[in-house]
């Protein structure tokens, strides 16, 4: 199993750096600059378990669900957007980015959510990679930077004017908003004005289409 020290680990890590030496790095498709460790959800966040030993039995049971699929490790992260669930409680959680820090808001809903980042093809199907780094894979034709919801079947959530969005990098990462126009800046990134309490300017990139969705 892959550490690193306590003192050195990312911000958003919920952790006291004073204890013990070293803490378990992120493995798998999450990025460890916005997604903490499964096992240190359960220990640090919920406080379900009180060892790594305890955190790897509740993962051993089968009793934390990403996106509605088992975790297998607990150095599998949970990102920004990720649905998680735990069945023995009945609990689910959306993990939203909150300035530099990840919060886990309890939600109703069972919605499975996640971004088209970049969109290919490959032998008579689209290959879609997602923000949180996975590949889904449909003849299915969405358009980057939509928003998909998986429930049950699949749903489009287009990135548009008038579009509610939620912030997911950035200084207003975990705000939501409503985009009030849209600037194509052609090689440069394109951005994007949109409205809470105040208006301000971000890159496209840094926003998830939520329009009807619940997120936090």
């Amino acid at each position: 199993m892959t550490h690193q020290k306590r003192l050195s680990a990312p911000k958003h890590y919920p952790i006291n750096r004073k204890n013990e030496s070293y803490v378990a790095t992120i493995k798998g498709s999450r990025d460890a600059d916005s997604a903490i460790p499964a096992g240190l959800f359960l220990r640090d966040v919920l406080e379900y378990a009180e060892s790594k030993k305890e955190a790897k039995e509740i993962v051993r049971n089968g009793d934390l669900l990403r996106n509605e699929e088992r975790i297998g490790d607990i150095q599998e992260g949970l990102g920004v957007l990720d649905l998680v669930e735990i069945p023995e409680t009945d609990e689910t959680f959306r993990v939203v980015k909150n300035g530099d820090n990840l919060d886990f808001v309890p939600v109703d809903d069972g919605e499975v959510v996640a971004k088209i980042v970049e969109k290919s093809q490959e032998e008579g199907e689209f290959v879609y990679r997602l923000h949180n780094g996975e590949n889904y894979r449909t003849k299915d034709d969405f358009q980057t930077g939509s928003t998909l919801v998986f429930n049950g079947g699949v749903e489009e959530v287009e990135l548009e004017e008038d579009a509610e969005v939620i912030v997911i990098k950035g200084q207003h990462a975990g705000d939501t908003a409503v985009i009030q126009s849209i600037e194509r800046r052609g090689m440069n990134p394109d951005t994007a004005i949109i409205e809470n309490d105040t208006t301000f300017e971000t890159q496209l990139e840094n926003l998830v289409a939520v329009t009807g969705l619940e997120v936090k």
